[in-house]
């Protein structure tokens, strides 16, 4: 399956065997892309479950926070009833 090359001149026909070698040259660079390719979506693939993991830990913390603020609104609020009744008995004579 050489490749073949007619010569004008001499009317021969000449095989190239180098040519085949270059075909086979590139499929095997191909392949090996193929494969690089496929290793670095698996890569990616793992990377992300660290992700999903790193939001899952972000988001429990968020909540915990959320409620710290809540609960530190609420005290606020009944400080600031407290402060309104002492300062209602304080302006009563």
């Amino acid at each position: 399956m050489g490749s073949k090359v007619i010569n004008a001149r001499e009317r021969r026909v000449v095989n190239l065997p180098g040519v085949d070698l270059a075909q086979y040259g590139i499929a095997l660079f191909a392949v090996a892309g193929v494969v690089y390719l496929g290793s670095l979506l698996l890569k990616q693939k793992s990377n992300n479950n660290g992700l999903a993991e790193v939001i899952k830990n972000n988001t429990r913390a968020l909540e915990q926070v959320a409620t710290a603020v809540q609960a530190i609104q609420l005290s606020i609020a009944k400080l600031e009833a407290k402060t309104e009744e002492l300062l209602e008995r304080a302006r009563k004579p």
